[in-house]
């Protein structure tokens, strides 16, 4: 258990923002505060375990390569997201996009990339965990932090969105791409009033 103590650390630092909001604990209007906050103490906690921008991911944004399949993934998961309109009913009131999308795209997505993707790969690397079990931990802690929304069709569009990036940050272990995806994936999500 000690082991893998580093990784359930983590996972309940990045899980208490959203538990708290389902528990009532905190309010709902302040799940984007949370989130900068909590991405802000990982990013920090990385800083002073010494941990390069490199290893986060940070490294090589212009890889010709990796933004090509990022493309790829971020149509494939666009497609998937026009599908879902087709056959189910969303209720969600969309944030006012004028003032959300600079936020969105700038430090959002960035930081949920970062603490999804880079964190995760860095802690399970330590663990001498293999690349399935990184997949399947970073795809599960995204789709968790999406557990304040209380959408059960967004957990599963978040966990199948998280194994798609994550596999792609596997073989890349490039950020900028993925949050690039992130962010005009979302962006698609909410104008088509599915997020």
């Amino acid at each position: 258990m000690r082991l893998i103590a580093p990784l359930l650390g983590f996972a309940f630092l990045l899980l208490l923002p959203s538990a708290a909001i389902r528990c009532g604990l905190l309010p709902f209007d302040l799940r984007f505060e949370a989130l900068v906050i909590v991405s802000s103490v990982c990013i920090a906690l990385c800083a002073l375990a010494g941990f390069s921008f490199s290893e986060l991911g940070l490294n090589r944004p212009w890889v010709a390569r990796h933004w090509l399949c990022c493309g790829a993934i971020t149509l494939l998961l666009a497609a998937s997201t026009l599908l879902e309109t087709r056959y189910l009913v969303f209720a969600h009131d969309p944030p006012k996009w004028i003032g959300f999308a600079p936020f969105y795209v700038l430090v959002s997505s960035p930081c949920q990339e970062i603490v999804c993707r880079s964190i995760p790969k860095l802690i399970t690397d330590r663990l001498r965990m293999s690349g399935p079990n990184y997949v399947l931990f970073s795809s599960a802690i995204f789709s968790l932090m999406h557990f304040a929304y209380g959408d059960g069709v967004l957990l599963m569009n978040s966990f199948f969105a998280g194994l798609v990036w994550a596999t792609a940050y596997l073989f890349t272990r490039n950020i900028w791409p993925l949050v690039a995806s992130h962010a005009a994936v979302g962006t698609f999500a909410f104008w088509l009033g599915v997020a």
